[in-house]
């Protein structure tokens, strides 16, 4: 048993290195691309699917409610709690097209499986003029092809479920905490 439980934190260890290392540039520009457009008096929206719901909602409550500063709330709108009743493909689509403006950013988070409700939010995004950014998962090749020239991709595809989710909320951490820094200033 304790040999499992080593082994389980240690993949996270792994893992975190992983993505500190090879994910640090589009870590860095995801947070450029939120803090000007927040700077700008744009929204930030956020949605995902299965386990990226919580990772989206994490994502917008740090930003609308602060991460670890003690600050005024940022323009956020979480996807997944404007249409949490509608079971279409298209709700989040729906959702962007009444709510979302150019020059907003929206960060979708996937857990894999090419989801079509993502796939309508990134194609809308992007007739909107409004920046994706992706954190993918496995088997979303036709999600991650539907991305613009200017979106961000971030893919989680070579870590295994779990592993993909927890890179995806450190990851999530990183780019809120970035965002408060470039805004706010401090250490």
């Amino acid at each position: 048993m304790d040999q499992q439980i080593f082994k389980h934190f240690q993949n996270i260890i792994e893992t975190t290195m992983v993505v500190g290392d090879v994910f640090s540039k589009p870590i860095a520009d995801a947070s450029d691309k939120i803090a000007a457009a927040l700077l700008a008096g744009n929204t930030i929206f956020s949605c995902g699917e299965k386990s990226g719901v919580l990772v989206a909602q994490l994502f917008n409550d740090y930003l609308a409610y602060g991460f670890e500063l003690d600050r005024p709330g940022f323009a956020a709108l979480n996807l997944n709690k404007l249409s949490e009743r509608n079971f279409a493909h298209n709700y989040f689509s729906q959702s962007l097209q009444v709510h979302g403006n150019s020059a907003d950013v929206m960060l979708v988070v996937s857990a894999g499986g090419n989801s079509q409700a993502l796939i309508r939010a990134v194609e809308t995004a992007i007739n909107k003029n409004i920046t994706v950014l992706l954190l993918s998962a496995a088997t979303d090749d036709l999600l991650t092809a539907t991305l613009g020239y200017n979106d961000i991709l971030i893919s989680m595809a070579e870590f295994s479920g779990q592993l993909a989710t927890q890179a995806q909320f450190q990851i999530v951490q990183c780019i809120c905490a970035l965002v408060d820094h470039q805004i706010f200033g401090g250490e």
